[in-house]
């Protein structure tokens, strides 16, 4: 099994992955492979050029703040608009609809289902956006009391206002108060049942308190929101294999596989377990050299090496 990051690890300033999804007309129609999809910072200037996918998706990795878009191609009409990335946001979904040519609408602006923007952010007074946006800066310089003093400040302006929650209860898991951070966590999700971020926050106090059925139905309804989070999909599997869901370990690890997973190979070793655990020795191998072709040297590689010896014996077949 591998161990999750720290709190102060993930806080650290880190790129952001943002997933653009582009419907055509309709939120049920996905947009056709090839449209273009500039990304921007907020001067103007390109931070990435890329096309969508036969799915119209496109993903690129960014920073924190206000970005651009600017969609164009065959047949639809040219899309501008601008998103808020959150800075303590690590993944973040944004969804757009743009309008055939023939269609006649204007193009409209984007909504975000990853639960960090919402419509009902356009409701949040200006000062109570200001004392968040100096919590989140407090919060990267890991700043916890100064992070805390802010959130509070947003709160009490804005009792709503979910993704403050989700700040406060970050700002006081990096100063090691778990037992007050739960609840915020708890807060933010009861605001926005859609809150991805809030529900991985939550699942990693749930694997401090070593509650993995809990961090495994948090984890679960991340995944309906945001179901290509790489921490979460491998989370998820460790926690499925923790508490004997084998089918589910290895489901939750074959995608985690299927998707860029930077320093995850140990969900190779927990599916393999899980292989174990269901008497596929076969399987069980295979996952244990994954891992040794993503990681050989890393902390697992003996374990990996022993288990596919003792695996390949004819006495474990």
């Amino acid at each position: 099994m591998f161990s999750s990051p720290s709190y102060t690890q993930q806080l650290q300033t880190n790129p952001v992955d943002v997933v653009i999804n582009v419907f055509l007309d309709r939120m049920s129609n996905r947009a056709p492979q090839g449209l273009i999809v500039e990304l921007q910072n907020v001067y103007g200037s390109n931070e990435a050029v890329l096309k969508t996918d036969g799915n119209g998706t496109t993903q690129a990795h960014t920073l924190a703040g206000s970005h651009r878009l600017h969609i164009y191609g065959a047949g639809i009409q040219d899309y501008q608009g601008t998103f808020e990335i959150e800075m303590i946001e690590v993944r973040h979904i944004e969804n757009v609809t743009v309008h055939s040519k023939n269609d006649g609408a204007l193009p409209t602006a984007s909504t975000s289902t990853s639960g960090m923007v919402s419509a009902a952010r356009l409701k949040i007074p200006e000062k109570a956006q200001e004392e968040f946006r100096k919590g989140s800066k407090a919060l990267t310089d890991k700043d916890w009391t100064g992070a805390k003093k802010f959130f509070d400040s947003a709160i009490s302006i804005y009792p709503e206002y979910d993704v403050a929650y989700n700040g406060l209860g970050s700002a006081l898991a990096g100063s090691g108060n778990m037992n007050d951070a739960r609840p915020a966590f708890e807060k933010a999700i009861s605001l926005n049942p859609n809150f991805a971020e809030a529900e991985r926050n939550l699942a990693r106090i749930c694997f401090a308190e070593k509650k993995y059925d809990e961090a495994l139905t948090l984890l679960d309804r991340s995944l309906s929101t945001d179901p290509l989070n790489a921490w979460a999909l491998t989370s998820a599997a460790n926690a499925a294999l923790l508490t004997h869901h084998y089918d589910q370990a290895i489901a939750y690890a074959r995608k985690a596989h299927s998707i860029p997973h930077p320093n995850s190979a140990g969900v190779h070793i927990v599916a393999a377990l899980a292989f174990e655990a269901t008497q596929q020795p076969f399987e069980a191998v295979k996952e244990y050299q994954l891992y040794l072709d993503e990681d050989p040297k890393g902390r697992d590689a003996d374990r990996a090496q022993k288990a596919i010896q003792r695996l390949n014996t004819p006495a474990a077949k």
